[in-house]
Formats: C-alpha cells, sequence, structure tokens
C-alpha cells in the first residue's frame, strides 16, 4: 500500500511538472518580455522540484518557489503556469504548519510576484489571479487541517468515554462479585459447621448461597450482553431505594447490620455511589468476620452524609486495598469525598457530599 501511494505521489508530481514544462515552452512573450531560453527553463526545473519536497519541507519549499518567482519574473520571462507552482508549498504550510507562518508566506509570495512584475513593466490580471489563488490555498488548507482536529477531538471525546464506561463497569462488577463471593463464603462457612448438628440451619444457609450465586449470575450476563450488544436492555443502576434489600442480604450473610435512611431526593449518580459504598464496607465487614455493622445515610441543608460502621475482630493490614480506593474514586466521581480507617477498635467508612 506504501508503495502504492509513492507512486502516485511520483506520478502526480511527473504530471504536475511536465505541464509546467510544457506550457511555460508555448508561452509567447509580450512586449519588453523576455523569451523563455535554457535559464528560464532551469529556473521552471527548480520549481518543479521543490514541488516533490513541499509536504516534507512546506517551509523550505515555499521559499525555494518565492526565489524561483523572483528570478523567472526579476528577468523578465513572461506570465505562465509557473505562478501557479508555488501553491502547492502553500496548501502544505497551511495544514501542516502554523496559520500565521502560512499566511505570512503566502503574502510575501504574493508580494515578489506583484513587486517583480511592477519592475519589470509587465504586471496584469494573471497576478491578480494568483494573489487571489494563493490566499484561498493556505484559507482551504487551514480549513481542512480545523476539520481534522474537530474529527481527532471526537474520536479522543469517544474513546474517553468508552474508557470511563469500562471503568464503571470494572467496578460495578468487582463490587457485585465481592459482595457476593463474601455472602456465599461465610454461608457455606456455616454450613460445613452446622450441617451434622443442626442441618435445618445449613438447609438455610444453602439456600442463600443458591439465592446469592443466582443473582450475581444473572448480573453477570446483563454485563456480557451489554459489553456484546449495544442494544441489549439496561437494568437500572441500583441507588438509595436499593439499600434496604442490600442491607436484609447482608443479613442473611450472618452480619447483623441496621439501617438509618433518612435521605429523600437523592437521585444518581449520588444515590448509586452510596449503594455501591455501603456495598464495599458490608462486603469488607463480612470478610473480615465482624459481628456487626451500623449503616447511617442522612440528608440535611449541609449536604449528604454516610457512614458505615463495623466492629473488627482481628488486626488488619493498614494499607487501604482496592476495595477502599475503588470508594474513594466513586465518592470523587461525584462531587464527595471519602475517608476510611479504623477507630477505638471499630473500622469507619465516612462519605461526605456537600
Amino acid at each position: 500500500m506504501k508503495w502504492l501511494i509513492r507512486g502516485g505521489a511520483v506520478a502526480a508530481w511527473l504530471a504536475v511538472s511536465a505541464l509546467l514544462v510544457v506550457g511555460t515552452a508555448n508561452l509567447e512573450p509580450g512586449q519588453g518580455e523576455r523569451p523563455v531560453d535554457a535559464f528560464g527553463f532551469a529556473v521552471v526545473m527548480l520549481a518543479c522540484l521543490a514541488l516533490a519536497a513541499a509536504w516534507r519541507l512546506p517551509v523550505a519549499a515555499a521559499g525555494t518557489e518565492a526565489f524561483a518567482l523572483l528570478l523567472y519574473l526579476g528577468l523578465g520571462y513572461p506570465d505562465g503556469p509557473v505562478l501557479f507552482a508555488g501553491l502547492v508549498p502553500l496548501f502544505a504550510l497551511g495544514a501542516l504548519r502554523p496559520r500565521r507562518l502560512a499566511y505570512a508566506v503566502a503574502g510575501g509570495m504574493a508580494v515578489i510576484v506583484v513587486g517583480a512584475n511592477l519592475a519589470t513593466g509587465g504586471a496584469g490580471v494573471l497576478d491578480l489571479v494568483f494573489v487571489g489563488w494563493a490566499g484561498f490555498a493556505v484559507f482551504a488548507a487551514d480549513a481542512l487541517r480545523a476539520r481534522r482536529e474537530r474529527a481527532a477531538a471526537a474520536e479522543q471525546a469517544e474513546r474517553d468515554r468508552v474508557l470511563g464506561e469500562r471503568l464503571r463497569i470494572a467496578q460495578d462488577l468487582h463490587d457485585s462479585v465481592g459482595h457476593a463471593m463474601a455472602v456465599i463464603n461465610v454461608q457455606s462457612g456455616m454450613a460445613e459447621h452446622v450441617i451434622d448438628d443442626h442441618p435445618e440451619v445449613a438447609k438455610e444457609a444453602l439456600g442463600v448461597v443458591r439465592t446469592v450465586s443466582g443473582t450475581i449470575l444473572d448480573e453477570l450476563n446483563a454485563m456480557v450482553r451489554l459489553l456484546r450488544d449495544d442494544s441489549a436492555p439496561l437494568r437500572p443502576a441500583p441507588g438509595m431505594a436499593d439499600l434496604p434489600a442490600l442491607v436484609a442480604s447482608a443479613n442473611q450473610a450472618g452480619l447483623a447490620v441496621t439501617l438509618d435512611l433518612d435521605a429523600p431526593g437523592i437521585g444518581q449518580p449520588v444515590g448509586g455511589a452510596v449503594y455501591r459504598i455501603v456495598q464495599e464496607s458490608l462486603t469488607n465487614a463480612a470478610k473480615h468476620g465482624a459481628p456487626t455493622a451500623e449503616v447511617t445515610v442522612r440528608a440535611d441543608e449541609s449536604g449528604l452524609r454516610l457512614d458505615v460502621i463495623n466492629e473488627v475482630r482481628a488486626p488488619g493490614p493498614d494499607v487501604p486495598g482496592a476495595g477502599i480506593s475503588g470508594m474513594g474514586e466513586r465518592a470523587k466521581a461525584t462531587g464527595g469525598t471519602l475517608t476510611a480507617g479504623r477507630e477505638d477498635g471499630r473500622f469507619r467508612v465516612s462519605a461526605r457530599w456537600p
């Protein structure tokens, strides 16, 4: 493919160069103009060579074209196709270099063309045509570059949106699976201990395992369908109204959780962040064997306040894990702040939204 592109560029350059040379050879000098001789053709060939470097070295190519035009017109050769050889470097300048530089070079080239012809007494309509086309070449290239930049910005914005959506899905998946696995771990461990002496309790625990595993499998299936097919029906994101069901699920897992919820009118996305932070906090409590947990969600004139406090039976690492980091990111993404740490033998997660 690269060879085809290069071959096409070479063919286009040869065709344009042939047109310039043949067009110059057929010029008839006017009164006071000098016939195109060998030196004139050499200047035309210099302009043709500059065209070959227009897209790689646009500034150098434009300077060479200006020099060639100054020689050609300053020596009194007749106006002809060589005038328009400078349009290609000007277009390349407008597309690849700052617009101020491109317009400055176009203005300088126009001054050279008009000034050289005025000095030799050969100024005419063709010079004005060149001035107009020189300005248009830079303007068209600048407009093309602006359009390309807007398209690139739109593509980058779409990539950022997709990346953000994937990050959100990954966070939701981490929270949901982590919560489900914590419940399954607690309930299956309890069933293992009581299955001989209290089979009815073990049966109840296994029922909870079955319910939780089925729920998380449904959620995973929905996420996979969403990733594979954009037209897949979306389930509403969990929010404040789902907190009682979440607490009930944690109670079924053997963690005694109390919920104090008084935050009317809190919708998405803050409600979703509250739900996921509570879910992750209860998951961590179940993992570390906390017997009880307290969830408080209240809203007043100062803002929204969330506290999740659970007892700590065993010492744990002080370095925040991925779960706490994820909770902090959720709070920050919705305009809030989050702190988490041990105090007086308990672990507290506190989030605030002004």
